[in-house]
């Protein structure tokens, strides 16, 4: 584990540490401590709680978590790194508005540049450089995770679309992406405006029309391996979706 200081509280961001560790111990925090921090998974899988919310992260995913809000993370051979800061509010108002923690998957830089301030604050940099470039580094990586799609939606419909040939269960797709099935639904109707449900039959509609077009498979057949229940079903799914039936569809394109 390596840390790094900046203490001078005068300015407007305090780089407090930046490090890793390979065997992340359990940690849990309470609200109003005095750092932000940006963690991320090199290796492994754990369990991060903010406030009352829970969500499981893997490698190449992290979270920002608000020095307001409590949390805590654990995991087996949980490898992990982290850079903790303080700053003004209105710097994190900004970015998040009232939100307490933002997922993100790691972008390309990040990597480079958490060594490249490490560097600088290994050093016997200036302390006004190293607030400088810290401002830099947490900045370039808030506007990363604000252009980015997010992880919760991504993940399950990645798991989605990855086992949408086979029944699958809303508890199913949850776990994947570490909530109940009753914290998905609420989480991906708020965040993605559709029920999970309702993206499910879509995955497997698109799945069902590359193979009307790109097939000579039954349409029972094409049904069947798209997920649906019954041929009935699957296409009064279908025409919901494409206000054709899936032998319409399959006719403009012989």
């Amino acid at each position: 584990m390596q840390h790094f200081y900046a203490i001078d509280d005068r300015l407007p961001i305090i780089l407090h540490t930046i490090g890793e560790t390979q065997n992340q111990i359990p940690i849990v925090r309470d609200k109003d401590i005095k750092w932000n921090q940006f963690i991320w998974v090199k290796n492994g899988t754990g369990t991060f709680y903010s406030g009352d919310k829970c969500f499981r992260l893997s490698k190449g995913q992290g979270v920002f978590l608000r020095n307001s809000e409590s949390h805590s993370y654990s995991g087996s051979n949980l490898h992990t790194a982290w850079c903790t800061f303080s700053s003004s509010e209105n710097l994190l108002t900004y970015v998040m508005g009232d939100k307490k923690y933002l997922l993100f998957t790691v972008p390309d830089f990040l990597e480079r540049e958490t060594e490249n301030l490490k560097s600088l604050a290994r050093g016997n940099t200036d302390t006004l450089e190293l607030s400088s470039a810290t401002y830099s580094y947490v900045t370039e990586l808030f506007a990363a995770i604000a252009k980015e799609s997010d992880p919760i939606i991504d993940g399950a419909k990645k798991f989605m679309k990855e086992n949408f040939h086979r029944p699958l269960s809303l508890d199913e797709i949850a776990e994947s992406v570490g909530l109940n099935r009753f914290s998905l639904c609420r989480y991906f109707k708020k965040h993605h405006n559709r029920s999970v449900i309702n993206e499910l039959k879509k995955i497997r509609v698109s799945a069902a029309k590359r193979m009307l077009r790109y097939s000579d498979e039954k349409i029972e057949t094409v049904a069947a391996l798209c997920g649906f229940e019954n041929p009935s079903y699957f296409s009064l799914r279908f025409k919901e979706e494409c206000s054709c039936t899936p032998l319409e569809y399959r006719n403009k394109y012989l």
